[in-house]
């Protein structure tokens, strides 16, 4: 990772003007690699200067050399990586204070957006070697967190897994404990809406994190330990706390040097063969993502991309082994709950175990419909899961988080306007002084809406009423304001607002009623049933 030599000499030119890039290269577009099941996700450096290039202080150089800003270079980098069977570049992100990695990473996650290309970005917001100081607090992580959310997140050519926007995280004890993490995840994602990858060998900090990845493994001292080592403690923690399912995350390296740089270790590449050994321990352990450390991280000698002592030999085993990762069988989903059971005979279908249970205890028949498919396997943004579709909304089974997040809702608003090909990003935004704003998508909650909103949410914390977060679980942020529509399901104009995991509809025939405000068959919609 990033060092304090590094991060002195960053201070110093990080008010340097972006350098202009270049015009559009285009990327000829690919057959789709299997991508989401099982990623491989790789760190990305972005803050290359062309006087970096030194053998004073690295075991090697890339070929060519480059600017990291140019577009050129991102360009080359995105196809180089998408054509190797990578399926994430982890960019290395200081906040959005430090104006030239910001750029860096916004600029690779627009050109991946236009490439039409498989590839995905996620960011790694690295607080530990950021020189702005409010990176290192749980203040100034919380707002860079929602610039996170507002700006980078809500890309379709971000990186998902699990459904979830995925966010990196290096060197937790630059922040402080579990406690210090505890509380920036509450203020920043309460919800857990997002998926936190965690970057230590001290298993506690899965208190907090969603997984946990080793970022260098090259100090193991025979082949695999390090990824024995990481299997025993997971497994560890994951009995030690019931209802645990912590997933395995698999690392490989092509190998690392970084004593020129900070005096530090080597472990020597073998011609291919270490690298080829890391990936098929991962392959035998049946690691559910595999992080590969690193795409272009030249200080510490751990680099994939085309260099002068290596030519392309590793992007070209980087696709040979990604290949047989990708095609290797994964685990199979976890097979459908079996009971307790109902059956729904105004629709044939039944609801099983704990699908039934979240089902009864978060809302039922007004908030869900009735289901219109069984449980079964489903591939949920590249995801195998037990899922079950209803009227209203889609129910998935995540065994592998904690309760209640153990079944989460599908995003079904989000992706009915998708379907439309609608951008909610381009609706017109509502006066923050509105009542009931939402500063992270710029709409409000309209007055014929809000009771009900506030009324109802899924069931956390075991009190009486729903709180702010639980409704928020529930529906999601607001994604448009309240306008008049022309209903899909019985083509009547209705007052409508779409939320991220709901369409609102009022309906003034039920006036004096609990139906004033019904919810869109969202469900039925997408599946195509009348």
């Amino acid at each position: 990772m990033q060092y304090s030599l590094f991060s002195r000499r960053l201070a110093l030119i990080a008010l340097l003007a972006l350098a202009a890039g270049s015009l559009m290269l285009p990327i000829a577009a690919k057959p789709a690699h299997a991508q989401a099941t099982r990623p491989v996700m790789a760190f990305y450096y972005p803050w290359y200067e062309y006087n970096d290039w030194n053998y004073n202080r690295m075991s090697d150089v890339a070929a060519p050399k480059y600017n990291g800003g140019e577009q050129s270079t991102l360009l080359r980098h995105i196809q180089q990586a998408d054509d190797a069977g990578i399926d994430v570049l982890i960019c290395t992100w200081y906040g959005p204070n430090e104006d030239r990695l910001n750029k860096r990473c916004r600029q690779l996650l627009r050109l991946v957006e236009q490439s039409g290309r498989d590839l995905k970005v996620a960011i790694i917001p690295d607080q530990s070697a950021a020189f702005d100081g409010r990176m290192r607090t749980v203040d100034g992580l919380v707002a860079a967190l929602d610039v996170l959310r507002r700006d980078f997140t809500s890309s379709p050519a971000y990186f998902r897994y699990q459904g979830k926007p995925a966010v990196y995280w290096f060197n937790p004890p630059s922040l402080g404990g579990v406690d210090a993490w505890q509380q920036l995840r509450n203020r920043a994602d309460p919800n857990r809406d997002q998926y936190w990858f965690g970057g230590t060998d001290n298993f506690s900090y899965l208190d907090v994190y969603d997984a946990l990845y080793y970022f260098d493994i090259s100090w193991e001292r025979a082949d695999g330990a390090a990824m024995a080592s990481y299997a025993g403690r997971l497994a560890n923690y994951n009995q030690a706390h019931p209802g645990a399912n912590k997933p395995f995350i698999g690392t490989v390296m092509p190998g690392y040097d970084d004593i020129k740089v900070r005096n530090g270790h080597r472990r020597d590449r073998a011609n291919g063969n270490y690298y080829r050994g890391t990936w098929q321990t991962v392959i035998d352990r049946n690691a559910e993502a595999v992080i590969l450390t690193s795409f272009n991280e030249f200080f510490e000698g751990s680099h994939i991309e085309p260099s002068e002592q290596y030519g392309d030999l590793y992007l070209r085993l980087t696709k040979e082994l990604s290949d047989r990762y990708h095609t290797a069988p994964a685990a199979p989903p976890a097979s459908p709950d079996n009971g307790p059971c109902r059956s729904f005979p105004e629709t044939g279908h039944r609801v099983c175990g704990r699908l039934l249970e979240y089902w009864d205890q978060n809302g039922g028949l007004p908030v869900f419909g009735y289901p219109i498919t069984d449980q079964a396997a489903e591939q949920v943004e590249g995801q195998a899961v037990q899922a079950q579709q209803f009227e209203r909304n889609r129910l998935e089974l995540h065994p592998e988080n904690a309760r209640p997040y153990d079944v989460l809702l599908g995003r079904l608003g989000a992706a009915s306007l998708e379907r439309q090909g609608r951008n909610w990003q381009t609706f017109p935004k509502a006066d923050p002084a509105t009542a009931h704003y939402f500063a992270q998508t710029g709409h409000a909650v309209a007055p014929q809406f809000w009771e009900y909103w506030a009324s109802h949410g899924l069931e956390f914390d075991g009190r009486a009423g729903k709180s702010f977060n639980e409704s928020l679980a529930l529906f999601g942020l607001p994604l448009s304001d309240a306008a008049v529509e022309t209903n899909p399901t019985n083509g009547q104009p209705y007052l409508t607002q779409h939320f991220e995991r709901a369409r609102f509809e009022y309906h003034p025939e039920n006036t004096g009623t609990p139906y004033v405000v019904l919810l869109g068959l969202l469900g039925n919609e997408l599946s195509g049933r009348k």
